[in-house]
């Protein structure tokens, strides 16, 4: 029941609680009992197997019945719960101590996962099952102890069962206790300690004019061992829900896929970006609703928490940041701003962003065919005006003046973005093998994305050959690329992002490696976001030409584009797109109909009377061929052991069946005390000297050294006989 509860916490199909717990307490059961049965004929861990050929035929049945998933589930699990018992070694330690570990996978489930609450009559039986177990493992365990086993006061196990019994006839609470506000109270206590203890260490490395260790850093990284930090650095507001919703085609199910939002370091807005794109968007003739499918303007408001850095971090995109000062918007992407030469707590701006989604094989075809011919991009700023109000209904003169969109467009991407200072031969090699054949600059960084996403992750890893390489320089990024591609073969984001900037320049498509943080909003909504140390993040972007700049993502350990991207086609695309940097939060999502009588459907469905009698039949009749079969070649058996034995042997294999035939007919029960005088005075009267002279001559043979003779075994079998 535990395992069934946290499979389906987990995510895991529906499995009804009560039916499922019920089969398989009375699958148990029946199969204890058959195992039982086996055991009388058949000696050794052989009695264990076979019950399996009823099971086996009844889960066959059941799935030719197309019977409820929970029916065979259940004779599975009582089947291998059964074999378990019977065949794992030192099994009576195993379930004294594994009640424990159910206990606690119970408490998690309980606490966790909010289920086993008391809502349904198994969740009852489940926790006075647990708690009887677990009392009368605690007994045992303290009763290990010599003192206390030899007083003997030590309760047998049906005492705890009969409690548990007396527990179960009581109503059980519906509404249990209601321990959060106590939880709520130890959280709020812990978490402003852990910010009293935190602030203290941001203010006073300030004060000393030291550099507050953060998550967030610049391309001076060298690639070493890294820590995580679950220290919130940058605190997230937004009106917009944290997800996109879409509609599986294959389910036809309402379906959630969570935002993602990266936030890179820069001066401010990336005007360059927006005008490239703007331009790319007008060569391919693309209109407000085409648009839509992969692209929105978002506004978010940013807080730094612990940071003290000049960058502004702001989202990929930014077309505006205004934090209130003169000279907040239009900087140029990449830097420190100089006006404020260094951000710390409490810093807090509202960026406007151009949203894209990279995953959308809209977008996708569109970058490809753009990267693959030649067009003519050119855009005056009073067509880009126009366009711009078009595609998303917003001024672009607001954001962007004319003398500012002429300098932007004549901006790309610099000779530094094609540096390949100090790549080895090997890494040069590797660049032509992945690219030479691969047609278009946008499948070529997808090959050279997809081979990097086959290394393995880990954040125990080496920098380059040189310590004092770093990311900031070409030279820094190949060394570190060489020697993760071709020595270690294990690292993070540092060592992937190198690795895909060098191999992107060796193919001649300019990049650059980008850092700053990757975040990953949750599906419930919040007044505010919290990105941590840990969500720090660098990647690389490559110039597709026609296009601008694109980023992907090499590092394993993350999600490419695709996974997240936001599923919108061409027959659900809004007409109206975006007419405000807010957009309206979308409805709910609508909740599946439930059928009238409450069930659910497919596995949980009941099964018609004369689909159980097909299925019952046929595996009672297998039942009872296996337990004739099993007496019958018991019965066989016995007899070939007897007629194969020695003289000695018979002897001493009739004298066991005379006792069991004289206990059996005896009018009273009687200890075993190993005198075969007992039995000789409840034989019968007119039997018992026939007896008494076998068990002289078995005396004889086991105390001393007679030899049984032809008559003293015909005897013995006689009496056996007569005795049946």
């Amino acid at each position: 029941m535990i395992f069934i509860e946290a499979y389906q916490a987990a995510g895991g199909s529906t499995i009804p609680r009560g039916p499922f717990a019920l089969t398989a307490a009375a699958a148990f059961f029946f199969y204890s009992l058959l195992g039982h049965a086996s055991s009388l004929l058949v000696r050794g861990r052989a009695a264990s197997f076979f019950p399996l050929l009823p099971a086996a035929l009844l889960l066959f049945l059941l799935k030719r019945a197309d019977a409820p998933l929970f029916l065979s589930a259940a004779t599975a699990s009582a089947v291998a719960a059964k074999l378990f018992i019977d065949l794992f070694p030192h099994i009576d330690k195993v379930l004294l101590y594994g009640v424990f570990l159910l206990d606690t996978a119970a408490a998690f489930l309980y606490f966790g996962r909010h289920v086993l609450s008391g809502a349904y009559p198994s969740d009852k039986l489940l926790f006075v099952s647990l708690v009887t177990l677990t009392l009368a493992s605690v007994q045992e365990l303290l009763f290990e102890k010599p003192l206390l086993r030899s007083r003997g006061v030590a309760f047998p196990f049906f005492y705890f069962a009969l409690l548990g019994i007396l527990v179960a006839m009581f109503p059980m609470r519906q509404k249990p206790i209601d321990w959060t506000p106590v939880a709520e109270a130890g959280g709020r206590v812990l978490h402003r300690a852990q910010d009293m203890v935190d602030s203290a260490a941001y203010y006073l490395s300030s004060m000393w004019g030291g550099s507050y260790t953060a998550g967030y850093s610049s391309l001076e990284v060298s690639g070493g061992r890294i820590e995580g930090s679950g220290r919130t650095e940058i605190l997230l507001e937004t009106s917009e829900k944290p997800f996109h919703e879409y509609k599986d085609e294959e389910t036809s199910k309402d379906m959630r896929v969570r935002r993602t939002l990266r936030l890179a370091g820069g001066a401010g807005a990336n005007m360059t970006r927006l005008v490239s794109f703007l331009r790319f968007l007008h060569a391919g003739n693309v209109d407000r609703k085409y648009a839509a499918l992969f692209s929105k303007l978002s506004e978010v408001d940013v807080e730094y928490a612990y940071l003290n850095t000049p960058d502004l971090i702001a989202p990929v995109g930014a077309l505006f940041i205004d934090d209130g000062s003169k000279d907040a918007g239009g900087a140029v992407y990449g830097g420190s701003s100089p006006e404020n030469a260094v951000h710390k707590k409490g810093y807090r701006f509202t960026a406007r962003y151009l949203d894209l989604d990279y995953g959308s094989p809209y977008l996708a075809a569109l970058i490809r065919k753009a990267g693959d011919a030649e067009r003519d991009d050119s855009l005056s700023y009073e067509e880009a005006c126009r366009y711009f109000k078009e595609l998303y209904g917003v001024k672009l003169g607001s954001i962007l003046t004319e003398d500012a969109y002429e300098e932007t467009a004549e901006g790309s991407y610099s000779a530094a973005d094609l540096d390949t200072d100090g790549v080895s031969d090997a890494l040069r090699e590797l660049a032509g093998q992945l690219t030479s054949d691969v047609p278009g600059e946008y499948d070529k960084c997808r090959v050279i994305e997809g081979y990097l996403r086959q290394y393995p992750y880990r954040t125990d890893a080496v920098g380059g050959h040189d310590p004092h390489s770093t990311m900031g320089t070409a030279a820094g990024m190949a060394d570190i690329a060489d020697r993760f591609l071709f020595e270690t073969g294990a690292g993070y984001c540092v060592h992937y992002t190198s690795s895909m900037v060098m191999l992107l320049r060796l193919s001649g498509i300019p990049a650059r490696a980008v850092s700053g943080y990757l975040y990953v909003f949750p599906f419930d909504k919040a007044d505010a976001y919290e990105v941590s140390g840990d969500c720090a993040h660098i990647w690389p972007e490559a110039y597709i030409r026609g296009v601008g700049w694109v980023p992907f993502e090499p590092t394993g350990a993350y999600r490419t584009a695709e996974e997240y991207t936001w599923h919108r086609k061409p027959a659900t695309a809004r007409n109206d797109a975006q007419s405000s940097y807010a957009p309206p939060i979308p409805s709910p999502v609508p909740v599946p109909d439930v059928p009238d009588d409450g069930k659910a459907s497919g596995d949980t469905s009941v099964m018609t009377f004369g689909q159980a009698m097909r299925i019952a039949l046929p595996t009672v009749l297998s039942v009872l061929i296996t337990l004739a079969a099993l007496l019958l070649g018991t019965l066989a058996a016995a007899r070939l052991r007897y007629l194969r034995a020695t003289p000695e042997k018979k002897l001493a294999m009739d004298v066991d069946r005379i006792k069991k035939s004289i206990r059996r007919q005896s009018a009273e029960d009687f200890a075993d005390r190993g005198l075969l005088s007992d039995y000789t005075a409840r034989a019968p009267e007119a039997l018992r000297p026939d007896v008494q002279r076998v068990f002289d001559t078995y005396y004889k043979v086991v105390y001393g050294s007679s030899a049984v003779s032809a008559s003293d075994n015909e005897l013995a079998a006689s009496v056996r006989k007569q005795l049946q």
